[in-house]
């Protein structure tokens, strides 16, 4: 996600990035397409017993990104037929094993969110969640920004917090993970997102004094997002990191007073049709509809009825692909 100013071509331009990936879950899983179901069984191969696939998967991404890893993991937690779970408990079997082979600054940090579940609730506040989860992600990874150093005079407890904030942040980071897993109820969530909020706003008003938003920052590490296919709910937690890194981004270049943006804001409905198109086009690609959606309809404004018919064509459509044109596709790609 690139922003950058009308110089960006000349010395005087600024512009920032930062780097975010979707991709399947790293085992060794199928599914078999069938005419008579529209979600096929998923089977777990059992080829690497040692996750070696798993853990090469994992170092090329740490050799790419650097660390840490983040592993953002929407898939369901409890089903009555068992399919997504199945999977569920396997990866975080592997990311458990990785993680007690690898050193400790190698670590996975494994987060587990069951969207669904969730976002059934109508209390629910879906892009809140995610939100959240981006701004702990941000902290720990920061994003590229090209501005010029400049000296400026740090009191002794800032630099003491810029040296221990990626450890603070890798503990909340944990303990949040520990919230989304453990909340029985939307409203457990969102009061431990009203908490923190709170620590984060006292947190930024204690840095903010005396430090210089135009030096240079790197990105260090990356968020990795997955759902089962990684189109519809993952788009929509790709959205929810976007937007709050491109209020650290607009905030880095001075174009804005704060790093958030309000999620009702123009430009929070500009960089979402962004989101959404760009998901529109995945899931034409690999699902043959548009993406299952009802987060950013509801966010748009949009009437239901209007938003549940489209989501049925749109089943209808992914049905027909799914039974009739994908095993074409994939006699292409095992060619």
């Amino acid at each position: 996600q690139l922003v950058f100013d009308e110089e960006a071509g000349s010395r005087k331009g600024k512009m920032t990035s930062v780097v975010q990936m979707r991709g399947s879950i790293p085992l060794f899983w199928s599914q078999e397409a069938s005419r008579f179901s529209p979600k096929p069984d998923i089977f777990l191969q059992r080829y690497d017993p040692t996750y070696e696939s798993t853990k090469m998967h994992f170092e090329d991404l740490m050799n790419r990104y650097g660390n840490p890893i983040i592993v953002l993991n929407l898939i369901k937690t409890v089903e009555k037929r068992p399919r997504e779970m199945v999977l569920r408990r396997e990866f975080a079997n592997a990311v458990g094993y990785l993680n007690s082979i690898l050193d400790e600054e190698n670590h996975l940090k494994f987060i587990h969110w069951d969207f669904h579940k969730f976002a059934k609730s109508k209390s629910a506040n879906v892009l809140a969640v995610l939100g959240a989860v981006a701004s702990e992600a941000l902290d720990l990874t920061g994003f590229y920004f090209s501005g010029k150093p400049k000296i400026v005079k740090k009191k002794a407890t800032q630099l003491s917090h810029a040296s221990t904030g990626r450890e603070a942040s890798l503990r909340d980071l944990r303990a949040f993970s520990l919230e989304l897993s453990r909340g029985e109820s939307s409203n457990d969530i969102l009061s431990a997102l009203a908490n923190r909020e709170k620590e984060m706003k006292l947190s930024q008003q204690k840095e903010d004094d005396g430090t210089d938003i135009s030096a240079p920052r790197y990105q260090s590490g990356v968020l990795r997002t997955n759902c089962i296919d990684c189109l519809d709910r993952t788009n929509v937690a790709q959205y929810a990191y976007g937007l709050a890194a491109l209020g650290r981004q607009l905030h880095a270049m001075g174009l804005s007073d704060t790093s958030k943006i309000d999620p009702d804001s123009s430009i929070a409905v500009a960089l979402m049709d962004m989101y959404q198109s760009m998901g529109d086009a995945l899931a034409h690609q690999y699902g043959g509809s548009a993406a299952h959606n009802t987060v950013f309809p509801e966010r748009q404004g949009k009437w239901k009825a209007t938003t549940q018919s489209r989501e049925y064509l749109n089943s209808i459509k992914r049905y027909y692909s799914n039974t009739y044109t994908d095993g074409e596709k994939q006699d292409a790609i095992n060619l």
